[in-house]
């Protein structure tokens, strides 16, 4: 499981737009694509909605089968 700390500079943090840092496991369209298709997970709830967006915390985001990721944001 990856491990990232990701500063928070826009309250709340959307889940899937363009940018994101290197290791986060979720990247543009393909974002788009995993969510509308029910691949992405954060804290083992599904998420339907591609423009989610999370507040400061510690989330587990799941994508697909085997890609984890811990993400604090801060």
């Amino acid at each position: 499981m990856r491990f990232l700390k990701c500063p928070c500079r826009e309250r709340p943090w959307a889940l899937a737009p363009c940018s994101k840092p290197p290791a986060w496991p979720l990247q543009g369209s393909e974002a788009t694509r995993l969510i509308e298709g029910g691949g992405v997970r954060v804290d083992s709830s599904v998420v339907s909605d591609k423009a989610l967006k999370l507040g400061a915390g510690t989330y587990v985001v799941q994508v697909g089968k085997r890609k984890f990721a811990r993400v604090t944001l801060a």
